[in-house]
């Protein structure tokens, strides 16, 4: 005879958005957030641990060299400024 396993319930509190966008990759994947979540608990005990290794995001070198003058510009007041983002973007594109 099978014996029917107890079932428990975790509350989680997310952020709106990150909740959205997870769900629709899951929904994507024919998956939905419970078995999503079994999912990662069944390999957080297979790994004994994370199933991944947490990082902090790391960028690149030419996302740096664009932050690090843009820093400067704003230390120089060398920057422009616009009035409106539509004005940025045609002065971007060349509009």
């Amino acid at each position: 005879m099978e014996t029917k396993q107890k079932k428990a319930v975790i509350q989680v509190r997310i952020d709106e958005t990150v909740k959205s966008q997870a769900v629709a990759v899951l929904n994507n994947l024919g998956m939905d957030t419970s078995t999503a979540i079994n999912v990662f608990f069944r390999q957080v005990i297979a790994e004994n641990g994370l199933p991944f290794q947490p990082k902090q995001a790391k960028f690149n070198t030419e996302t740096l060299a664009a932050i690090k003058e843009s820093d400067e510009m704003v230390q120089n007041g060398t920057g422009k400024r616009y009035t409106s983002v539509d004005d940025l973007f045609k002065d971007a594109l060349g509009d």
